[in-house]
């Protein structure tokens, strides 16, 4: 009997091990900081633009998309940061803690400019077309 409660156990831990191998927690956007422009998708995915907060940066730094298409922010960092429009479309996300999200929508053609209130030399471009 105890061999048997043994051998359970074994294959429980083994089925939680192979069961954990499947998971993909890394970033694997391959762009690792350098990118500058990323170009909206194709096709309606619908989704948007995602912009991470990292390394007290924006990544990728700057982003073109249509008007009406979403740009959503992650903060990925260990600090909070804000994404505050500095020119004609005004918005702010307040104060985003680690893990916070915000999602802004332009909705003219032209150039924003934002940053982060926090960390001033934290600096990103929407190209809208």
């Amino acid at each position: 009997m105890r061999r048997l409660s043994l051998l359970v156990l074994l294959i429980a831990a083994l089925a939680l091990a192979v069961a954990g191998c499947g998971s993909d927690d890394s970033d694997d956007s391959g762009d690792g900081g350098g990118a500058t422009t990323t170009e909206a998708q194709q096709g309606g995915g619908g989704g948007g633009v995602a912009v991470n907060m990292k390394n007290i940066e924006y990544v990728p730094k700057s982003v073109t998309v249509k008007a009406g298409e979403p740009i959503n922010w992650t903060n990925g960092d260990s600090v909070a940061h804000t994404v505050t429009s500095d020119g004609p479309e005004k918005f702010d996300s307040g104060t985003m803690d680690p893990g916070a999200k915000f999602s802004y929508t332009p909705k003219a053609a032209g150039t924003i400019n934002y940053f982060c209130e926090i960390h001033p030399n934290q600096k990103g471009t929407i190209v809208v077309q």
